[in-house]
């Protein structure tokens, strides 16, 4: 696919659409404790994030007859409407979500982009996952809190942002804190999740860095899977 462009200096746009692709499998995991995440594009263009988001279980793979319960809506990516674009059931209670997720243009560094306003430089997103326990079950907010293009910074800046020695906030801070040791991918609690916490209100708190995909290597990640 031909790159056309780079963003860089003020030509940079304010803002950026992250297409996040949620799958729970509720039958080995009824409390949804653990979700497989990817993020199959960020685009410069809400209309473009859009159109994407509509077609990424096709282009994952999936049909639609494979679903029982397959919905759509014409998210915006604000925390107004939650930026849920697609939401789908499979015959075997899996679910399947695909977000649009608004953040400012938070990069930092130069990026290229296809005609399509997708941004092809490699991405890693350091994500924070909150889940608080309802009366009507878990509910889980997925924020972007830092997007880089190394592993290495994502990582580092993953392992410290729940911390704030300034504001007094450090480990200890939490009723619970595991982080994972030098050269592992995860701690336990899920792919790439570098970091769990448990608040002392109850709270649960997942910090993952996740490396933004292409749908043909979600696809193929799928099929394997």
């Amino acid at each position: 696919m031909t790159v056309n462009s780079t963003i860089s200096g003020n030509s940079q746009p304010e803002q950026l659409y992250h297409i996040l692709f949620i799958i729970s499998h509720l039958q080995k995991d009824p409390n949804g404790k653990y979700q497989k995440l990817r993020i199959p594009g960020t685009y410069i263009s809400l209309a473009s994030a859009k159109s994407a988001a509509h077609q990424c279980l096709f282009d994952a793979g999936y049909e639609r007859e494979w679903f029982e319960t397959y919905e759509t809506s014409q998210a915006n990516g604000n925390n107004e409407d939650d930026g849920q674009v697609v939401h789908a059931v499979a015959t075997d209670g899996s679910t399947y979500r695909v977000r649009i997720l608004t953040t400012p243009s938070i990069i930092g560094k130069p990026v290229s982009t296809h005609e399509d306003g997708r941004i092809t430089t490699d991405l890693y997103f350091v994500i924070q996952a909150k889940t608080k326990l309802e009366e009507e079950g878990n509910s889980r907010d997925i924020n972007i809190e830092g997007i880089f293009t190394s592993y290495g910074d994502a990582r580092e800046y993953a392992l410290r942002v729940l911390l704030d020695a300034g504001n007094g906030l450090d480990k200890e801070s939490f009723a619970q804190y595991e982080e994972t040791g030098p050269g592992q991918a995860d701690c336990g609690y899920g792919d790439n999740v570098l970091v769990h916490a448990v608040g002392n209100n109850g709270e649960n708190f997942l910090i993952s860095v996740v490396k933004g995909q292409v749908m043909e290597s979600v696809r193929l990640a799928e099929a394997a899977f």
